[in-house]
Protein backbone atom coordinates (compact mmCIF):
# COMPACT_ATOMS: atom_id res chain seq x y z
CA UNK A 1 0.00 0.00 0.00
CA UNK A 2 2.75 2.36 0.68
CA UNK A 3 5.06 1.43 -2.07
CA UNK A 4 1.43 2.37 -4.20
CA UNK A 5 0.92 5.30 -2.63
CA UNK A 6 4.46 6.37 -3.35
CA UNK A 7 4.80 5.75 -7.09
CA UNK A 8 1.59 7.95 -7.11
CA UNK A 9 3.11 10.70 -5.97
CA UNK A 10 6.31 10.21 -8.11
CA UNK A 11 3.95 9.70 -11.07
CA UNK A 12 2.35 13.03 -10.69
CA UNK A 13 5.25 15.14 -9.74
CA UNK A 14 6.92 13.62 -13.30
CA UNK A 15 3.39 14.51 -14.84
CA UNK A 16 3.26 18.20 -13.81
CA UNK A 17 7.01 18.40 -14.91
CA UNK A 18 6.54 17.07 -18.21
CA UNK A 19 3.72 19.24 -18.87
CA UNK A 20 6.21 22.16 -17.89
CA UNK A 21 8.79 21.32 -19.64
CA UNK A 22 6.93 20.50 -22.67
CA UNK A 23 4.71 23.94 -22.65
CA UNK A 24 1.38 23.19 -21.86
CA UNK A 25 1.65 24.97 -18.63
CA UNK A 26 3.53 27.93 -18.93
CA UNK A 27 5.59 29.91 -16.24
CA UNK A 28 3.94 32.70 -14.65
CA UNK A 29 0.50 30.30 -14.98
CA UNK A 30 -2.27 29.55 -12.64
CA UNK A 31 -2.37 26.00 -12.24
CA UNK A 32 -5.85 24.14 -12.12
CA UNK A 33 -7.58 24.74 -8.87
CA UNK A 34 -6.55 21.84 -6.70
CA UNK A 35 -10.08 19.70 -7.08
CA UNK A 36 -9.15 20.14 -10.46
CA UNK A 37 -5.87 18.97 -10.52
CA UNK A 38 -6.67 15.70 -8.45
CA UNK A 39 -9.10 14.86 -10.51
CA UNK A 40 -6.78 15.43 -13.54
CA UNK A 41 -4.25 13.34 -11.91
CA UNK A 42 -5.80 11.08 -10.26
CA UNK A 43 -5.32 11.93 -6.90
CA UNK A 44 -6.49 11.79 -3.77
CA UNK A 45 -6.02 15.55 -1.67
CA UNK A 46 -3.53 13.99 0.40
CA UNK A 47 -1.29 13.10 -2.16
CA UNK A 48 -1.78 16.10 -4.11
CA UNK A 49 -0.97 17.85 -1.33
CA UNK A 50 2.56 15.93 -1.16
CA UNK A 51 3.00 16.58 -4.45
CA UNK A 52 2.82 20.58 -4.63
CA UNK A 53 4.56 20.40 -1.87
CA UNK A 54 7.93 18.82 -3.11
CA UNK A 55 7.52 20.91 -6.26
CA UNK A 56 7.49 23.79 -4.33
CA UNK A 57 10.71 22.94 -2.46
CA UNK A 58 12.27 22.16 -5.64
CA UNK A 59 11.49 26.10 -7.20
CA UNK A 60 8.94 24.62 -9.70
CA UNK A 61 5.85 25.69 -7.92
CA UNK A 62 4.61 28.97 -5.87
CA UNK A 63 1.52 27.85 -3.47
CA UNK A 64 0.46 31.44 -2.64
CA UNK A 65 -2.33 30.65 -0.57
CA UNK A 66 -6.11 32.03 -1.25
CA UNK A 67 -5.11 32.76 -4.73
CA UNK A 68 -3.41 29.58 -6.21
CA UNK A 69 -0.45 27.78 -7.88
CA UNK A 70 1.74 29.10 -9.71
CA UNK A 71 4.80 28.26 -12.11
CA UNK A 72 7.84 30.03 -11.31
CA UNK A 73 10.48 31.10 -13.35
CA UNK A 74 13.40 29.19 -13.12
CA UNK A 75 16.56 30.58 -11.23
CA UNK A 76 19.38 31.48 -13.20
CA UNK A 77 22.47 28.95 -12.85
CA UNK A 78 24.37 31.84 -11.11
CA UNK A 79 22.52 32.92 -8.54
CA UNK A 80 21.98 28.92 -7.47
CA UNK A 81 23.69 28.28 -4.64
CA UNK A 82 24.76 25.09 -3.48
CA UNK A 83 25.81 22.88 -0.10
CA UNK A 84 29.47 22.83 -2.24
CA UNK A 85 29.73 26.51 -1.73
CA UNK A 86 28.58 26.51 2.09
CA UNK A 87 29.49 24.19 5.31
CA UNK A 88 26.67 22.09 6.46
CA UNK A 89 26.71 23.82 10.03
CA UNK A 90 26.61 27.66 8.25
CA UNK A 91 23.28 26.04 6.39
CA UNK A 92 21.90 24.77 9.76
CA UNK A 93 22.82 28.18 11.43
CA UNK A 94 21.15 29.70 8.87
CA UNK A 95 18.21 27.66 8.53
CA UNK A 96 17.86 27.43 12.65
CA UNK A 97 17.05 31.33 12.55
CA UNK A 98 14.88 31.23 9.32
CA UNK A 99 12.63 28.53 10.45
CA UNK A 100 12.72 29.89 14.13
CA UNK A 101 11.50 33.19 12.53
CA UNK A 102 9.27 31.26 10.42
CA UNK A 103 7.58 29.11 13.38
CA UNK A 104 7.08 31.79 15.59
CA UNK A 105 5.07 34.00 13.19
CA UNK A 106 3.32 30.47 11.75
CA UNK A 107 1.94 30.41 15.37
CA UNK A 108 0.45 33.81 15.35
CA UNK A 109 -0.98 33.35 11.74
CA UNK A 110 -2.39 29.55 11.66
CA UNK A 111 -5.86 29.17 10.74
CA UNK A 112 -7.91 26.15 11.81
CA UNK A 113 -7.61 24.85 8.37
CA UNK A 114 -3.04 24.92 9.07
CA UNK A 115 -4.01 23.31 12.34
CA UNK A 116 -5.49 20.76 10.42
CA UNK A 117 -2.93 20.28 7.63
CA UNK A 118 0.37 20.62 10.16
CA UNK A 119 -1.47 17.41 12.03
CA UNK A 120 -2.23 15.47 9.05
CA UNK A 121 1.78 15.59 7.46
CA UNK A 122 2.73 14.14 11.11
CA UNK A 123 0.04 11.83 11.27
CA UNK A 124 1.12 10.69 7.77
CA UNK A 125 4.78 10.90 8.73
CA UNK A 126 4.43 8.66 11.93
CA UNK A 127 2.77 6.20 9.71
CA UNK A 128 5.38 6.09 6.72
CA UNK A 129 7.68 5.59 9.33
CA UNK A 130 6.55 2.71 11.27
CA UNK A 131 6.40 0.92 7.35
CA UNK A 132 9.79 1.75 6.43
CA UNK A 133 8.13 4.07 3.88
CA UNK A 134 11.70 6.48 3.70
CA UNK A 135 10.21 8.72 0.64
CA UNK A 136 6.73 9.51 1.92
CA UNK A 137 8.52 10.17 5.31
CA UNK A 138 10.96 12.64 3.19
CA UNK A 139 7.79 14.09 1.20
CA UNK A 140 5.73 14.48 4.97
CA UNK A 141 8.87 16.19 6.22
CA UNK A 142 9.44 18.29 3.03
CA UNK A 143 5.37 19.31 3.63
CA UNK A 144 5.57 20.25 6.88
CA UNK A 145 8.49 22.78 7.01
CA UNK A 146 6.98 24.18 3.55
CA UNK A 147 3.61 24.99 5.28
CA UNK A 148 4.90 26.64 8.17
CA UNK A 149 7.35 28.95 5.66
CA UNK A 150 3.99 29.82 4.23
CA UNK A 151 1.71 30.44 6.94
CA UNK A 152 4.78 32.45 8.31
CA UNK A 153 2.78 34.95 5.48
CA UNK A 154 6.67 36.83 5.27
CA UNK A 155 7.60 37.26 1.46
CA UNK A 156 10.89 38.03 1.48
CA UNK A 157 11.61 34.77 3.88
CA UNK A 158 10.25 33.23 1.12
CA UNK A 159 12.36 34.49 -1.27
CA UNK A 160 15.32 34.24 0.83
CA UNK A 161 14.20 30.32 0.97
CA UNK A 162 13.96 30.18 -3.01
CA UNK A 163 17.65 31.49 -2.95
CA UNK A 164 18.56 29.20 -1.35
CA UNK A 165 16.89 26.33 -2.07
CA UNK A 166 19.75 24.19 -2.95
CA UNK A 167 21.93 24.36 0.08
CA UNK A 168 18.39 24.04 1.99
CA UNK A 169 17.09 20.77 0.63
CA UNK A 170 20.62 19.11 0.99
CA UNK A 171 20.94 20.19 4.53
CA UNK A 172 18.00 18.01 5.26
CA UNK A 173 18.94 14.88 6.74
CA UNK A 174 17.29 11.63 4.67
CA UNK A 175 15.48 9.63 6.67
CA UNK A 176 17.18 6.36 7.81
CA UNK A 177 16.94 2.88 9.95
CA UNK A 178 13.67 2.16 11.40
CA UNK A 179 11.08 3.45 13.01
CA UNK A 180 12.68 4.11 15.93
CA UNK A 181 15.68 5.84 14.51
CA UNK A 182 13.22 8.24 13.06
CA UNK A 183 11.09 8.49 16.14
CA UNK A 184 12.76 11.48 17.64
CA UNK A 185 12.69 13.88 14.30
CA UNK A 186 8.83 13.19 14.27
CA UNK A 187 8.96 13.82 17.75
CA UNK A 188 10.61 16.95 17.52
CA UNK A 189 8.14 17.80 14.77
CA UNK A 190 4.95 17.17 16.62
CA UNK A 191 6.18 19.77 19.39
CA UNK A 192 6.67 22.35 16.96
CA UNK A 193 2.93 21.53 15.72
CA UNK A 194 1.67 22.18 19.48
CA UNK A 195 3.91 25.68 20.21
CA UNK A 196 2.02 26.74 16.79
CA UNK A 197 -1.10 25.15 17.58
CA UNK A 198 -1.52 26.94 20.95
CA UNK A 199 -0.79 30.36 19.38
CA UNK A 200 2.64 30.41 21.52
CA UNK A 201 5.14 32.15 18.74
CA UNK A 202 7.97 31.98 21.50
CA UNK A 203 7.36 28.12 22.30
CA UNK A 204 6.89 27.47 18.31
CA UNK A 205 10.39 29.10 17.51
CA UNK A 206 12.22 27.79 20.65
CA UNK A 207 11.07 24.20 19.46
CA UNK A 208 11.93 24.68 15.63
CA UNK A 209 15.56 26.04 17.15
CA UNK A 210 16.10 23.19 19.18
CA UNK A 211 15.04 20.69 16.22
CA UNK A 212 17.33 22.29 13.51
CA UNK A 213 20.03 22.50 16.27
CA UNK A 214 19.27 18.33 17.14
CA UNK A 215 19.41 17.60 13.35
CA UNK A 216 22.93 19.14 13.42
CA UNK A 217 23.72 17.10 16.11
CA UNK A 218 22.61 13.72 14.61
CA UNK A 219 25.70 15.00 12.09
CA UNK A 220 28.06 15.81 14.62
CA UNK A 221 27.78 19.28 14.83
CA UNK A 222 27.48 20.92 17.55
CA UNK A 223 25.72 24.31 16.36
CA UNK A 224 26.60 26.30 20.01
CA UNK A 225 24.65 29.15 21.21
CA UNK A 226 26.53 31.86 19.18
CA UNK A 227 25.05 30.73 16.12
Amino acid sequence: MATTRTSVVQQAIKEIETRISGGEWQVGERLPSQHELARLLNLSRTSLRETLSHLESRGMLSIQPGKGVYICEPQPVERVWTRDDYTLAEVLAIRRQLEGFAAANAALNATEQDIQILERSIELSFQAAKEGDLLRVKLCDLEFHAHIIRVADNRLLHEIIKLIRKPYEQSKMPPHGNFKDMEPTLEEHRQIFLAIKMNEPHLARTAMEQHIKNTALRANINLGESY
